[in-house]
């Protein structure tokens, strides 16, 4: 066991030593060393890079527009297909983010905004009413703004680890498995598909490079029960190189 954690050591320093002669970030020579990548590809000779780091938030245009279709599903209240529109006008440093939720029941749509970080954290007040609909919001459509696995960043290659998920006493990562083409309402994309398996459900994010907020997701919990799932139903503002299908 002491050589074992020895050699292991030794490896992390060797390939700590490489990349710092490359200029390559310590954290991906870790990922890589550790097994982080669970791949071919990258590798400590093909190793990611800086354009291949996603952010949540990046790509936000003035004025943008995305509009997803979500159920969620929570203990005291639920949304049902419901349509959530997100408008983002800026405002200093941060964004000023109108919210237009139209639930599937027959609830009366709310239109709320909120000051948000570049980073799509809550700056500003929130209003009690508008509680139980932006939790909803958060814990799905903005989920993966807290996704975290160390301190990597979330690299968009095949293998790259984006968070650790606590169940009970034992951990799942939930990784970039594939690179996939999706087909959306609002167009079609070549993503990265985020996944992770807590029971025989297997749980997917589509995330886009050139888009500020996943695309696509179907997320369940450690019993099979469907938690959220959303879908891009329709975007104005974006990137243009974001959509291989139809324009946005």
């Amino acid at each position: 066991m002491y050589r074992k954690r020895r050699a292991a050591i030794r490896r992390v320093i060797i390939v700590t030593a490489i990349f710092a002669t490359l200029g390559v970030g310590l954290s991906v020579a870790l990922i890589a060393a550790g097994g982080g990548f669970e791949s071919s590809s990258p590798n400590i000779f093909d190793p990611p890079s800086e354009a291949d780091i996603w952010k949540v938030g990046d790509h936000i245009q003035d004025g943008m527009t995305l509009e997803y279709v979500l159920t969620s599903k929570g203990q005291t209240n639920s949304l049902e297909s419901a349509q959530v529109l997100m408008n983002f006008k800026q405002a200093g440093e941060n964004w000023n983010v109108t919210f237009i939720i139209a639930n599937g029941t027959d609830q009366p749509t709310v239109n709320h905004t909120l000051i948000m970080s570049k980073e799509l954290t809550r700056e500003g007040q929130l209003d009690e009413s508008f509680r139980p609909y932006f939790e909803h919001i958060q814990s799905s459509i903005l989920a993966v703004r807290d996704m975290e696995y160390g301190e990597s960043p979330k690299y968009l290659v095949v293998g790259a680890p984006w968070n650790t998920i606590f169940v009970g006493s034992s951990s799942v990562t939930a990784r970039v498995t594939n690179e996939e083409s999706i087909s959306t309402p609002a167009g079609l994309f070549d993503s990265f598909v985020l996944s992770y398996k807590l029971a025989e459900e297997t749980s997917k994010i589509w995330v886009v490079r050139d888009m500020p907020l996943p695309v696509k997701a179907e997320v369940y919990d450690s019993e099979d029960n469907l938690l959220y799932q959303y879908e891009l139903t329709n975007a104005s503002g974006v990137v243009a190189s974001a959509a291989t299908g139809n324009s946005l």
